[in-house]
């Protein structure tokens, strides 16, 4: 037996944010996702990161001579945009080394967000 996929009236809604992400050395994808919850659960606690139900959908290198620069989207709930963005702004350190998030912006579609932005 198939299971029937939900019609989008019924779907949960989300927004997708853009992000700039400066810093001193070197992280990878995982390292990310790491600094990205643990920032949520420091601000917010476990039960309140679990119902924003972050996801990070890409990331990318940008090169740049003086430090390292990334450029990524991330998912979460339609009404949880400000809180992420909080709890983004909070982050200033990782692995003792300087690390600095700047949101671009929000939108409600990927392609919408890579136009006005430049972040794929």
């Amino acid at each position: 037996m198939k299971l029937k996929i939900l019609p989008p009236t019924l779907r949960e809604k989300k927004r997708y944010i853009g992000f700039d992400l400066y810093s001193q050395n070197e992280i990878n994808k995982d390292e990310i996702i790491i600094l990205l919850w643990n920032s949520l659960i420091n601000t917010y606690g476990e039960l309140e990161s679990s119902k924003i139900n972050l996801w990070l959908i890409n990331i990318k290198k940008i090169e740049n001579p003086n430090r390292f620069q990334y450029k990524g989207i991330v998912k979460c709930r339609r009404g949880y945009e400000k809180k992420v963005i909080t709890a983004f702004s909070s982050i200033s350190q990782f692995k003792k080394k300087r690390v600095v998030i700047h949101t671009c912006g929000t939108s409600g579609t990927i392609k919408s967000l890579d136009k006005k932005y430049n972040l794929l």
